[in-house]
């Protein structure tokens, strides 16, 4: 099966609460790109405008291999549009309220799928299941960037006391921005960790520059280690924690559905398997299909959660991973906070269909809320297919 075999095979068009109102302070505009991380797209059109990237407001981030309509608001901005090699802006009017996450509803997605191994009946079939039973709404891969290489989280590292490491992982296997835009720096970090200050020349974030020269000064130490932490970045940490949450989410969703003893097909994915249901009994079914689980925080009391054996579940997850419970949950690194917010177990695609284009190809169409990843319905739909 192949995805993205080319850019346009992956269109995704944002849905949002704001429209052009004739007049208001933010400039409105429609982002049109294509082999183009959002990031670096608003990257350049801050560099065009001459304003700083935090003057953009933007719903949601998109993939960088796709065929991406999406909208921001600048304040003040110019009233014109702007052409580059891998995006267009148009301008659409103006609005009183700046764009953010907020105000964004979902995204609309027509995905091409090349060379499946399915019967047209099959995937027929697949696709009255997920609209009965819609799919496990698991984190995929893309929210895992930043342990793609190592596999590991340092916030956890930061948790367990393990304060080098923790660094290690954040400058060398991880990055704060675009990974091959600090390759340099994390090839020479690699080689010289010991003698860091030979690679404070390499670094292009200030942050990180300072990082670099306090490792330089100071004996290596737990207690330099510890220090080294409070000068990341606070959005980069808050990233990183919020990361290392979703992936002992996704974990807390798999211990339930195999407790809920149903049919379950493996996937694999980046940090081990998912496990996806076709059908749920009617009994656990009216349980289950409004079921929203919260991420794990210090503050969240497992009291609240007891549906479907919840409490147990978020204890033996913790257990797994080193935690003994939810109040150790938590660093003493400024920045490095976890918050919670409940997450529906289950995600519906909306007018979720299907065109053939040939034996081996078909595209999808569908409609996701915010939040939800249009992989894991590919996934859900000719993984778990070809499996079963």
């Amino acid at each position: 099966m192949k995805v993205k075999e080319k850019i346009e095979d992956f269109v995704v068009s944002e849905i949002i609460d704001l429209v052009p109102e004739g007049k208001g302070d933010y400039a409105f505009y429609l982002l049109k790109k294509y082999d183009i991380s959002s990031w670096d797209a608003i990257g350049k059109i801050a560099k065009k405008f001459r304003i700083s990237m935090n003057e953009i407001g933007y719903g949601g981030l998109k993939d960088k291999r796709a065929w991406a309509h999406q909208f921001i608001t600048i304040k003040g901005g110019p009233k014109r549009d702007l052409r580059e090699k891998n995006f267009e802006l148009i301008y659409l009017g103006q609005t009183f309220r700046p764009l953010s996450k907020d105000l964004l509803l979902g995204n609309r997605f027509e995905i091409v799928v090349r060379e499946v191994e399915i019967r047209e009946e099959d995937l027929k079939r697949e696709i009255e299941l997920i609209k009965l039973f819609g799919l496990a709404n698991y984190f995929d891969e893309q929210r895992f960037g930043s342990v793609k290489s190592s596999k590991e989280f340092a916030v956890k590292e930061v948790i367990r006391g393990n304060f080098e490491r923790a660094l290690y992982l954040m400058l060398v296997e991880g990055s704060a921005v675009d990974i091959e835009k600090t390759r340099k720096l994390r090839e020479c970090l690699k080689k010289n960790w010991k003698n860091p200050e030979k690679c404070k020349d390499l670094a292009q974030i200030g942050w990180e520059r300072n990082l670099i020269e306090f490792l330089s000064q100071h004996k290596p130490s737990k207690r330099t280690f510890k220090r080294a932490l409070n000068l990341v970045d606070k959005e980069y940490l808050f990233f990183l924690g919020n990361a290392y949450q979703s992936y002992l989410w996704n974990e807390i969703l798999k211990e339930l559905l195999m407790k809920m003893n149903l049919k379950l097909y493996k996937v694999p994915y980046l940090l081990g398997e998912f496990y996806f249901y076709k059908e749920v009994s009617e009994e656990l079914w009216e349980k289950f299909k409004s079921l929203k689980l919260p991420l794990p925080a210090p503050k969240l009391k497992l009291e609240t959660l007891n549906a479907l054996n919840l409490k147990e579940i978020y204890s033996e997850v913790l257990q797994k991973e080193g935690i003994s419970e939810l109040k150790n949950f938590r660093t003493f690194i400024k920045g490095l906070i976890f918050k919670t917010y409940p997450r529906p177990a289950v995600v519906f695609p909306k007018e979720l269909s299907y065109e053939k284009l040939n034996e081996k190809t078909y595209k999808l169409k569908f409609f996701l809320e915010k939040g939800s990843y249009a992989t894991l319905v590919i996934k859900r739909l000719f993984y778990v297919s070809k499996n079963s």
